[in-house]
């Protein structure tokens, strides 16, 4: 345990157990206070994951309960949401991905693909690590299963463990399959949180398409380039060793269940591209994809993986974030938290751009304290407030909250990240330098960019 993790989660403890004893200011709600309580502790602890993210969720829903800040059905109201059953559906699809040989066929087809030299490797492991993204809806499955594959065969490849090339090639596939695929609806557990609130408080579903154009045309495609070329610039070697002994054809072969799975996730991406049209919610198709995969007669995922090999504090954090969200909600800080901010940005009277940025920006703060996945638990049970004060539509105000999940200021906020550079020894120094410079060019030059294309696409007009 670090010392300032320490810290912050002592502060963030101390200010829960502080809060809930006092009485509630005039004026308040009667369980407001205890409810910011409990924002204060979730931002302690999910923030330094000085707990197990699944036993803060725990921990939330026991301190709501006792205190009767909120009803049960409000305080497990995560649980009634898409959001959680599309993480167990990309739990169910990790596993099948895993045990099929899918994803590590994907990252040494990429190198066939794109050649030996650097920058064909470069673009090669950027393109695996967000193509896979379409195919597999959890970021932190993605890097488990393929970062290790992706440092695998840059060792194969001649680049020693400590080397810049080497950390360049894994840091690639990292932020390329985490950071593009803020722009793919399921890709991101942001993102899934961000749907469930929308769907829990306000009544909004998200829809697939909707979201890809919206969020890929330039925040997502143009964040895959600035990583491209930011891991070419700062990581390449100037004379890299490089073996000439890598064989040309895959030494992972996909199993007939991967064949059959791969049938299964296309036909899924089909589904989710169609969903305005069919009408049916991308959780409840990956419900669906899962519940196939689970079918003994394809043999993709055991019952007992479910028990044995599954992981299921995802599920449970995802649970956590979006009834937190409710509690907020509920218990009417949100509109006590939006008065504030209102009052302290000041959206009146001010243009588009500003409230653009200001938005962005508060959300890149608060990604700061909660990683991504919280900024919905705060900012969505405001979002009527700040539609009126902004005059946008409420789901422009809730869409906003993407674009602050592009900024990463320390590598801890972006956990699917931080656990590749763990597993693959990457000095995390590096994966600091890359996320800092990555979130300068994303504020100054993607952003601007990205308010062009909304305005282009009427999102500010109510």
């Amino acid at each position: 345990m670090g010392t300032w993790q320490f810290i912050i989660a002592s502060i963030g403890l101390t200010t829960c157990i502080f809060l809930l004893c006092l009485p509630s200011p005039e004026g308040w709600p009667p369980q407001a206070l205890s409810a910011l309580g409990l924002v204060f502790l979730a931002v302690g602890l999910w923030s330094t994951e000085i707990l197990p993210l699944h036993l803060t969720s725990f921990i939330i829903f026991f301190l709501a309960l006792i205190f009767s800040i909120a009803p049960p059905s409000i305080i497990f109201s995560g649980f009634h949401s898409g959001a959680v059953w599309l993480v167990f559906a990309g739990i169910v699809i990790g596993i099948a991905v895993e045990k099929s040989g899918i994803g590590a066929n994907i990252a040494e087809r990429a190198v066939k693909w794109f050649g030996h030299s650097y920058t064909g490797l470069v673009l090669g492991m950027g393109v695996a690590g967000f193509g896979s993204a379409f195919l597999m809806p959890s970021a932190m499955g993605r890097i488990v299963i393929l970062a290790p594959v992706v440092a695998k065969i840059a060792e194969r490849l001649g680049y020693e463990t400590n080397s810049r090339a080497r950390s360049g090639l894994i840091l690639t596939f990292c932020f390329s399959t985490v950071f593009p695929a803020m722009s793919i609806l399921p890709a991101t557990v942001p993102n899934v949180v961000l749907a469930g609130a929308s769907e829990n408080i306000h009544g909004i579903t998200l829809h697939y398409t909707d979201f890809i154009n919206l969020h890929f045309t330039v925040a997502g495609f143009g964040s895959f380039i600035v990583i491209l070329t930011l891991t070419l610039l700062m990581f390449r070697n100037k004379h890299p060793q490089v073996k000439k002994t890598f064989v040309a054809q895959t030494s992972t072969k996909i199993t007939p269940g991967g064949v059959r799975l791969l049938i299964i996730l296309l036909l899924t991406l089909s589904f989710w591209l169609t969903d305005k049209i069919h009408g049916i919610a991308p959780a409840w198709i990956g419900l669906g994809t899962s519940i196939i995969c689970l079918m003994p007669f394809l043999k993709l995922v055991k019952a007992s993986a479910l028990v044995q090999g599954a992981n299921y504090s995802p599920w449970f954090f995802v649970a956590g974030i979006v009834g937190l969200g409710a509690i907020v909600a509920h218990t009417g800080l949100a509109e006590i938290l939006a008065g504030a901010l209102i009052e302290i940005v000041g959206f009146e009277h001010k243009t588009d751009l500003f409230k653009f940025s200001a938005l962005t920006m508060i959300g890149g703060i608060l990604s700061f304290a909660l990683n991504p996945a919280g900024v919905p638990a705060v900012l969505a049970p405001m979002a009527d407030s700040i539609a009126k004060a902004t005059g946008w539509p409420l789901e422009t105000v809730l869409m906003s909250q993407i674009n602050s999940f592009f900024i990463i200021i320390v590598p801890y906020q972006a956990a699917p990240i931080f656990a590749g550079v763990i597993l693959t020894k990457v000095p995390i120094r590096y994966c600091a330098q890359l996320g800092i410079i990555f979130s300068i060019l994303y504020v100054f030059c993607i952003m601007p960019i990205n308010y062009f294309w909304w305005s282009h696409l009427g999102m500010f007009s109510s």
